[in-house]
């Protein structure tokens, strides 16, 4: 990331290296079940780089661009653990940063710097390039979230997030305390307005549709037309049709987009075909791109050991990542892009 922290750290006992067939169930048949085997390289095993965990979640690559070891550098939380850790092809899997005030979800900006949802602190914090952390929103109204979860940066350089209850309620995921807002929901941090210690640039875009029981996973269409959000609590994944209002972008016209098979969605990423890549009990179900209003069509399972939390593609989109209760995985992949 920087000259002063390059991302050397304690490998400990979290190294792995062990690799496994790749088990992927196919859900459509035909032509539709051909274009599926393509998405993952034709020898692609499942391969396991970190072990060890209590509970791992919110990975994401920071491109070698913003790194000094010049490697697309994978960097998740492990969020009961208390620590942040790291792999990269050269020198594996080790803890970074402990204690990391429970982060869970993570992104990079398009200047390659780390944003996380951080349950401790209450807030988003951005890992800046000389290696300092800043609050980038911890206030809504004068008033703190809950748990941010997860967390995604718009083309606009805006950051939306989910803040359902997770580390108030779970003595494993945070510090406690009190909720300050009513209910569980979505926001959005607008980067052209000041407002870090008011949160005065912090705006609730979900406020009017019915309140979600846990917003968990979100991230946007290729083209940001859509929101689309997992809600852990109810195990389905909704869409919103993003749009403008005086007060600027929120979440319009909302529908059921699917249902997971096995367990609740946690984790969700979005190819550049808009195909759907959703996390669950299962491993990760993989969906046709919904037209607005109607459910999406169920593709393949990618099944994992255990149940996988979230995921993130790597920015060549060769590797897909794969936080599973206590392991991580690398994925080979064929063509995404088509």
């Amino acid at each position: 990331m920087s000259a002063t922290d390059p991302f050397t750290a304690d490998p400990r006992d979290v190294r792995a290296n062990r690799s496994a067939p790749l088990e992927i169930e196919l859900l459509v048949e035909g032509r539709r079940a051909m274009a599926v085997r393509p998405l993952f390289a034709p020898d692609a095993q499942l391969h396991t780089v970190a072990t060890n965990g209590g509970w791992f979640e919110g990975p994401a690559w920071v491109p070698a661009r913003a790194t000094i070891s010049n490697e697309d550098t994978l960097v998740w939380s492990d969020v009961t653990g208390d620590r942040l850790l790291v792999w990269d092809a050269r020198r594996g899997a080790r803890v970074w940063l402990e204690p990391s005030f429970h982060q869970n979800g993570h992104t990079v900006d398009a200047t390659g710097r780390l944003l996380a949802a951080s349950h401790g602190e209450r807030a988003i914090v951005r890992r800046e390039l000389d290696g300092s952390w800043t609050i980038v929103a911890d206030l809504v109204d004068g008033k703190r979230f809950n748990s941010p979860n997860d967390l995604v940066v718009a083309n606009d350089g805006a950051v939306w997030f989910t803040d359902p209850r997770y580390g108030l309620d779970q003595v494993t995921e945070g510090y406690g305390g009190l909720p300050e807002v009513e209910g569980a929901h979505v926001y959005r941090v607008d980067p052209r307005e000041p407002g870090t210690l008011s949160g005065a640039n912090v705006r609730c875009v979900s406020g009017w549709h019915p309140e979600m029981q846990g917003p968990n996973g979100l991230a946007f269409s290729p083209d940001e037309s859509v929101l689309y959000v997992t809600d852990s609590e109810a195990r389905h994944v909704l869409g919103f049709a993003a749009r403008y209002s005086l007060d600027g972008p929120e979440l319009g016209f909302r529908w059921l987009v699917h249902e997971t098979r096995d367990g609740a969605p946690d984790g969700i990423r979005v190819d550049p075909t808009g195909r759907l890549w959703v996390s669950s009990g299962a491993g990760v179900e993989i969906l046709a791109p919904p037209e607005v209003g109607r459910r999406a069509e169920p593709l393949a399972i990618l099944h994992t050991p255990r149940p996988t939390a979230n995921l993130a593609f790597s920015p060549d989109l060769h590797i897909l990542a794969l936080t599973s209760t206590d392991e991580v995985h690398l994925v080979p992949l064929g063509d995404i892009g088509r």
